[in-house]
């Protein structure tokens, strides 16, 4: 069988192990020791149809080549420890948002947009089953009407063990706590669009510089500013991941008895269901929701993990705009470094 002409230019080029800081639909930006370098993809990991949208995320770990008279290109992606994803709805495939993240930041807004619980949950799902340490951030905490209301949620995910800040980055509440929790390996940031994700990551680390903008006027919520998932050396060790915003997120993958697990507080209860294979939606003597409605669960949890199981979107009559494709460039910017 005759080599594919790459394949044997690779086998007189240099090797060398990269990260994934960034990618585009030709090209990745890989960061090869203290070098950015623009890396084409080798055949080996061109997309094709499969569970993922993509088959080289930012975060991937890489073995590229350099062959000779050639730019360096990526031949293989190493095994992963894991990855944060959700359901790309036009091709309801798996869509990786980052791969190997040790953190992740779920960040909301207190205001404008509004607190959004549900897509907290989802994230929340996700980063269990990516067995990733989950934040829970609520920024924007100066303009909150109501900060009783805010202390109550921050209440909840506290009382599930999950660690909650609550930050504001016009009077700088809460970024020095989150700044110190947050050391090596790759943070990732994700939330809705406008709850100030760039913002809050360039107040973490100074020498960031990420766009932002303001709220849209038409739909009161956020708009895109950042466009792809990118990688930046973080000035307390690791990397930030920047994302793009969502309007929703999918869960994919996962059957209703196999959600269920990811809510912590669900745990308890789910041997003591009836039926092994209890859904906890319609079934007689489920456990889950009967402690739901005795108060053991709180009833705002057990709503959310309905809507999941059922494919009800986490804000009924939302009609502002789709969200964007998360965690690739549509185009290529032809940068390299």
């Amino acid at each position: 069988m005759a080599r594919r002409p790459e394949q044997a230019r690779g086998r007189r080029g240099a090797e060398a192990e990269g990260l994934v800081c960034a990618i585009s639909v030709r090209h990745a930006k890989v960061l090869v020791g203290d070098r950015l370098l623009r890396c084409r993809y080798g055949f080996d990991v061109r997309d094709r149809e499969g569970p993922f949208t993509r088959t080289v995320a930012a975060g991937d770990r890489v073995r590229i080549e350099t062959p000779p008279r050639s730019e360096p290109l990526i031949a293989s992606v190493l095994p992963r420890t894991n990855y944060l994803s959700r359901l790309h709805g036009p091709t309801r495939r798996e869509q990786i948002i980052v791969a190997n993240p040790d953190r992740i930041l779920i960040v909301s807004a207190a205001a404008e947009p509004s607190f959004r619980p549900r897509l907290v949950d989802r994230v929340l799902v996700a980063s269990e089953r990516a067995g990733a340490h989950a934040v829970v951030v609520v920024n924007k905490v100066d303009l909150a009407g109501d900060r009783a209301e805010v202390d109550d949620w921050a209440g909840l995910y506290r009382a599930l063990g999950y660690a909650v800040f609550l930050t504001s980055v016009a009077t700088g509440e809460g970024i020095p706590e989150l700044r110190e929790s947050l050391s090596g390996g790759i943070t990732v940031a994700c939330g809705q669009s406008g709850v100030g994700k760039s913002s809050l990551l360039a107040a973490l680390d100074s020498r960031l510089e990420l766009r932002t903008q303001p709220i849209s006027e038409r739909w009161g919520k956020g708009q895109h500013t950042t466009t792809r998932v990118e990688l930046f050396p973080f000035v307390g060790g690791g990397f930030l991941a920047d994302t793009p915003g969502v309007k929703s997120f999918g869960i994919a993958g996962l059957e209703a008895s196999d959600v269920a697990v990811f809510f912590r507080e669900f745990q308890p209860f789910i041997e003591s269901c009836r039926f092994h294979s209890c859904t906890h939606t319609h079934e007689p003597d489920c456990a889950v929701a009967r402690a739901a409605v005795e108060g053991r669960i709180d009833p705002r949890r057990f709503e959310s993990y309905l809507r999941i199981v059922t494919g009800e979107e986490p804000e009924a009559g939302d009609d502002s705009p789709a969200d964007e494709d998360v965690g690739e460039d549509a185009g290529d910017d032809g940068s390299e470094s």
